[in-house]
């Protein structure tokens, strides 16, 4: 009978309103109860310690070495010197060399002209008299000096000095004596003019030659002054090539400069023979003059027109590196130090080209260079080398 009553009455409770209206509540807080015991009741993460950061590099090995600057420039070979030959006296002209014509080569020592001499061979063979009277009236005149002298002795014994010595210099026939002596001077230097015009008749050539152009033929009269020929003169030739301002700054006249011909492969070496002290108008940039003379039994030389590429190089460098490009990153290297750490230093580059650059070295003999960029380098950050370059 009594559980019977119970059963009852928790039905009656289960159904009654009141419950209704707070099951939701309970089942809430049921469900945070199991949530709390989870998370108490979860195992925790290991938490793992903190390792320091190696990064693995590769490093080169560069020995310091002299650099020495150099710079190449460009230019065309021209000419440094042309002559005019003209008629230094009157005459027909009797020879003219078969290559005085345009383009002609002229060898050392060639006969170039030759104008009618036969008066001019008279006039010395006259002048040449001249110079042989005018010594004998001066042998004449000394041998009468000796004679005045002589009488002067005599008449010392007979006259009173001081009546007569304003009359010294006639009694001694000094006036005759300077006049014989004048008389030669002029018959010499008469003979020297003739000798001159003799020469000046023809020309022999001292250097080599291009005929540029001609004026006259045999046979044609010359008075002096008129044209016969323009000359090239090939011994002595020059290459303009231009410098940065600092770079003229530095070069000085008789420095060494190779020309090479890229055509013929010839190389030779020239001077620097003038630098102009102005900047050329359109390129700022300064002009110098290297000058090429070619030996005598050179055959294979440099000629007018040809395009070469000059070199300079300038006072040596000592204590510089040349390093991969890929080593510099903003104008910095990143080195290795003797404790395996990364250290980062500040370069300078003197020059550089499509691989490498030259700097100063500034490196401690423990220090060395990591070979290429690194992400995100950090002074002081250990370093593990995997390989010397």
């Amino acid at each position: 009978m009594t559980a019977t009553n119970n059963k009852n009455k928790l039905e009656q409770l289960f159904s009654s309103k009141q419950f209704n209206q707070y099951l939701p509540v309970c089942l809430i807080l049921i469900a945070v109860l199991v949530a709390y015991v989870l998370q108490v009741t979860a195992p925790s993460a290991a938490v793992k310690p903190e390792s320091e950061q190696i990064i693995n590099v590769n490093v080169i090995d560069v020995e310091p070495q002299p650099f020495t600057p150099t710079y190449r420039a460009y230019g065309r070979v021209i000419v440094k010197n042309k002559l005019t030959l003209t008629a230094q006296v009157e005459g027909r002209l009797d020879h003219l060399a078969q290559n005085v014509i345009e383009g002609g080569v002229i060898e050392i020592g060639d006969h170039v002209f030759q104008q009618d001499s036969s008066e001019l061979s008279a006039l010395v063979a006259q002048r040449q008299a001249e110079v042989k009277i005018a010594t004998a009236q001066l042998s004449l005149e000394l041998g009468q000096q000796r004679i005045a002298e002589k009488d002067y002795q005599m008449m010392q014994k007979d006259f009173n000095e001081a009546e007569w010595q304003l009359d010294l210099a006639l009694l001694l026939r000094k006036p005759q004596l300077i006049q014989a002596k004048a008389q030669l001077n002029i018959a010499h230097s008469a003979l020297k003019i003739a000798n001159r015009d003799l020469n000046q008749s023809q020309w022999h050539s001292d250097k080599h030659y291009i005929v540029e152009s001609k004026q006259v033929s045999t046979g044609d009269y010359l008075t002096k002054g008129n044209e016969i020929a323009r000359l090239i003169d090939t011994d002595e030739l020059r290459v303009p090539i231009y410098l940065p301002r600092e770079l003229a700054a530095k070069t000085h006249i008789g420095q060494s400069v190779s020309l090479y011909q890229p055509e013929t492969q010839l190389r030779v070496t020239a001077k620097i023979s003038h630098i102009l002290p102005m900047l050329e108008e359109k390129v700022q940039l300064q002009k110098v003059f290297a000058e090429y003379r070619p030996a005598a039994d050179e055959s294979n030389r440099l000629i007018i027109g040809d395009f070469v590429e000059a070199t300079l190089q300038y006072t040596p460098i000592p204590n510089t590196l040349s390093v991969p490009l890929a080593a510099i990153d903003n104008n910095q290297l990143w080195l290795v130090t003797a404790n395996s750490t990364l250290k980062a230093l500040p370069v300078t580059v003197i020059e550089q080209d499509d691989t490498h650059a030259v700097i100063i070295n500034s490196l401690s003999k423990s220090e060395q260079i990591i070979s290429n960029k690194i992400h995100l380098p950090q002074p002081n950050l250990t370093v593990n080398i995997v390989e010397v370059l």
